[in-house]
């Protein structure tokens, strides 16, 4: 407790974070609590497990105490995370610093996908401390639900992921957003350069905190690498449980589409896992880790989304089903295990091509990978020498078995193109095989040669087969398989009798009066129109027209001799007579003059 009160903290948390397992401060701590109490803006760069997150949690209490705040309703302290597991770690770590150290200090989660007319909720209540994901933040700070003008510290755990391309405006946003008074705090267990410099010039003379002589990924975790080609890295799972069973494991996958795939397998397979990753739902994630956390579920398989701060006691072996393509990934993945002091195992499963990938990562990283085999249900360790012997030998075979495949597969082509320019077999005569390898190439094997299927047929059997039965007598003609006994699917559709049609028979609609006759039948006959003599066509007795066909009058459609002309005005009948004689006599009739009605009143055409 002294040793953290001479860091300049109040009694209250000093002994909050002796209670909490830290006898005496860590490097990071020893390093960051004077910088934050004295208001200077700091880039913390730590190993995972060191605990950075009291190093800004304790000193940022002690400015935004009850005491300097009193009156204020707006946040003093807002953290920014890159995942909602890591957020909400923080709350519950920040709830339980203020519940130990007896401070009345409020603490709010802030989660993108939640309603925010709930968070505003949560807003109205006064927290003296914000954490969120980065997202949300930048959002409620845009549209002014969230106030930053009496804030006091502002920290964005996990900086490096922060400020990669695709968030890097919203950190950006929210680090100018903060008043010029606030102290500005970066963390994470790996800064790159290219960030330090992009970041310096927005930070008051900020300290940059790397405490030497850290030995957590080297000293308090092994780092075992396993040969194991892609394919089977599922089952070295499985035959990991059987030889370690280990108390709590932590899986990881590169790509987050696959982790749901591959956590049904390993089910499958026997193994208690649960599965998370970005795409799922936030509540369904937070089960998965509420069950691994209590020891319902000894494995966790998630994507790179779990590799980020999060803290669960009680992880001992970390398995990296893939290698990651960053050797900062790797560093995140091995640290979700020997934190606080304990210790764990680090397993990596790597092909010929990976292996080498691996030494650059530990030689980056300051750690050794210690080469394993597992073999008969145990964990051996050979030398170096016969590690990587064995690593070529399989690198060997595989790549044989590779070239075998393929030429088996253009064999197979090749087979089946010569048999169809050979010809001598129908669509619906299956092809035989000659000989045992064919068989075995095809899948088809028998009993007796071990392929699992019927009993082997012999030379002289002929009775009948079927499309699904693979025939093993020699290739045969079509006549022989004609002369064989008969059966119905070796017989060609044409060689079977003609089956009775199920239509009614056609009628000749001439014998049918003119309304029986069928609508739009115009073909009298079985005949084609163009076979049948003129007298049989219809309209055949009408005269045709001696004039050549392009002298025809128009709209001669009778094919008569007369052209359809219309008659002069003196031969058309008179409109003169009795009313009923007129066409539409049984319409009224209107009484007045023809000059009179509308019709004669329109103007005339142009």
């Amino acid at each position: 407790m002294e040793s953290f009160s001479l860091l300049g903290l109040a009694d209250p948390l000093a002994a909050a974070l002796v209670s909490f397992g830290f006898e005496t401060p860590t490097p990071v701590q020893l390093e960051a609590v004077p910088a934050i109490l004295s208001r200077r803006d700091a880039i913390i760069e730590s190993e995972t497990g060191t605990g950075k997150t009291f190093a800004y949690l304790a000193p940022a209490f002690q400015l935004v105490s009850v005491l300097e705040r009193k009156g204020v309703g707006e946040p003093g302290v807002i953290i920014a995370s890159p995942t909602q597991e890591l957020a909400v770690q923080i709350g519950r770590e920040s709830e339980r610093l203020a519940k130990a150290a007896g401070l009345s200090i409020t603490t709010v989660v802030l989660l993108g996908g939640t309603t925010i007319d709930r968070q505003l909720v949560k807003l109205k209540s006064k927290p003296e401390i914000v954490v969120g994901t980065l997202g949300r933040l930048a959002d409620l700070v845009s549209l002014g639900k969230l106030r930053t003008s009496a804030l006091k510290v502002l920290v964005l755990d996990e900086a490096d992921r922060l400020f990669a391309n695709e968030t890097e405006d919203l950190a950006m946003a929210l680090l100018k957003s903060a008043p010029a008074s606030a102290t500005r705090v970066l963390v994470s267990a790996t800064i790159p350069e290219r960030i330090r410099k992009d970041m310096r010039p927005l930070l008051r003379d900020p300290v940059e905190i790397c405490p030497e002589g850290e030995t957590v990924l080297s000293g308090n975790i092994e780092h075992w690498c396993f040969y194991c080609d892609g394919r089977k890295r599922l089952d070295f799972a499985r035959r990991f449980e059987a030889a370690v069973h280990p108390e709590r494991c932590l899986l990881f996958l590169s790509m987050a589409t696959r982790v749901e795939k591959a956590a049904l397998a390993l089910a499958a397979l026997g193994l208690p896992v649960g599965a998370i990753h970005s795409g799922m739902d936030k509540e369904t994630r937070r089960v998965a880790l509420e069950r691994f956390s209590n020891g319902e579920l000894r494995y966790l398989l998630t994507s790179d989304l779990g590799a980020r701060g999060l803290d669960i006691q009680g992880i001992t072996h970390v398995l990296s089903l893939d290698l990651p393509d960053e050797p900062t990934v790797y560093t995140h993945r091995a640290g979700r295990t020997g934190r606080a002091g304990a210790t764990g195992v680090s397993i990596v499963l790597a092909d010929g091509v990976e292996i080498a990938r691996a030494s650059k990562i530990a030689t980056k990283g300051g750690s050794v990978f210690r080469c394993k085999v597992l073999e008969a249900g145990e964990i051996l360790e050979p030398t170096s020498e016969e590690f990587f012997a064995r690593v070529a030998n399989a690198e060997q075979l595989r790549m044989k078995a590779k070239a075998a495949n393929v030429l088996d597969r253009d064999e197979r082509r090749g087979l089946g193109l010569r048999r169809r320019d050979e010809g001598g077999y129908d669509r619906g005569v299956p092809a035989p095989q000659s000989d045992t390898n064919e068989l075995r190439k095809y899948g088809r094997g028998t009993g007796e040669q071990g392929g699992g299927g019927k009993p082997r047929r012999e030379e002289g059997d002929e009775g009948p087969r079927t499309a699904r039965r693979p025939a093993t007598a020699p290739w045969r003609t079509n006549a022989d398989v004609n002369a064989a006994a008969p059966h119905s699917l070796l017989h060609k559709k044409s060689d079977l009798p003609a089956r009775p049609s199920r239509e009614p028979p056609r009628r000749d609609p001439r014998d049918a009066t003119r309304g029986d006759r069928p609508q739009g039948d115009r073909q009298y006959n079985d005949k084609p129109r163009s076979d049948r003599p003129r007298g049989d066509r219809p309209f055949a007795d009408r005269p045709r027209s001696e004039a050549p066909r392009g002298e025809r009058p128009q709209g001669d459609r009778s094919r008569g001799n007369a052209p359809r002309t219309r008659a002069p005005q003196s031969e058309r009948p008179s409109r003169e007579g009795s009313r009923g004689d007129r066409p539409h006599s049984d319409r009224p009739h209107s009484d007045r003059p023809r000059s009179d009605t509308p019709a004669a009143k329109r103007p005339p055409r142009s």
